[in-house]
């Protein structure tokens, strides 16, 4: 048993606000050997990751993700794209239709499921590597939004679309003694034996017992309220996810349309 890696884990916790540092190279170099053994479909590794060091990118960046400002103060910004772009230049520059008679199919939603699926795990590889190697981060999801103005800030192509970004750095010390967020109970509905079951109110609320009272211990719900009403109004009925949908509806009808790249 590996006591130090599981330690890692249970103690990872997200950290918005870095040490004005820059993170070595060889410290970078490292972080991307690591994030490289991450689990791949095929061994493909159907991403990219680019790293955001441009002032004027990251700035635009953190205007598009709902103003987010630490992200244009993040030593490292990287975004993780789904890619099969250069799959499909690979099979071009390769002949590889014309070596076996067969012509080279339009890109699907299997394609993009799976890019996506490789890409998080990346991304989640290197969130673990980042705390071994000393460094915090915190995962970005609003970079699912505003897809229009991404695409041309990264110049992205139709089948290289946002998975998730990181924001990584040195953790400032005051940080990094926070108390660890409540997670659900390893007996909860999470985890289900050989098929779906249906919830009930009951099973949701012990699901989301502890999250929960932390909420009403910090005057963030009323005793009346669950945990629900929370998200409810903050994040499912929010704008922000409104825009999430619709920008990432654009991706994938972009993605579905098969334009040359």
């Amino acid at each position: 048993m590996n006591e130090n890696t599981i330690a890692l884990l249970e103690n990872r916790k997200s950290c918005r606000s870095f040490l004005p540092q820059i993170v070595e190279e060889q410290v970078v170099n490292r972080l991307k050997e690591l994030t490289l053994r991450a689990p791949s479909a095929g061994n493909m590794e159907m991403y990219t990751i680019i790293e955001v060091k441009d002032e004027e990118k990251k700035a635009k960046l953190a205007t598009l993700c709902d103003n987010q400002i630490m992200i244009a103060k993040a030593p490292l910004v990287w975004v993780f794209l789904a890619d099969m772009t250069k799959w499909l230049e690979y099979f071009r520059l390769g002949s590889c239709d014309k070596k076996v008679d067969i012509p080279i199919r339009e890109v699907g939603l299997g394609d993009l499921h799976l890019a996506l699926q490789d890409t998080i795990i990346a991304g989640q590889n290197c969130v673990v590597a980042a705390e071994a190697l000393g460094l915090a981060s915190c995962y970005i999801g609003d970079v699912i939004e505003n897809y229009e103005e991404l695409q041309k800030l990264l110049n992205l192509p139709p089948h290289a679309v946002p998975a998730c970004m990181l924001i990584m750095g040195y953790p400032k010390e005051s940080l990094k003694d926070r108390v660890l967020t409540k997670r659900p109970p390893k007996d909860s509905t999470i985890f289900m034996i050989d098929e779906y079951k249906s919830h009930t109110l009951e099973s949701l609320s012990y699901q989301y017992s502890k999250m929960e009272k932390d909420l009403k211990a910090h005057n963030l719900l009323t005793e009346e309220q669950i945990f629900a009403d929370h998200y409810y109004k903050r994040k499912f009925s929010s704008s922000f996810m409104k825009e999430m949908n619709r920008s990432t509806k654009v991706f994938i009808e972009r993605w579905c349309k098969n334009e040359h790249e």
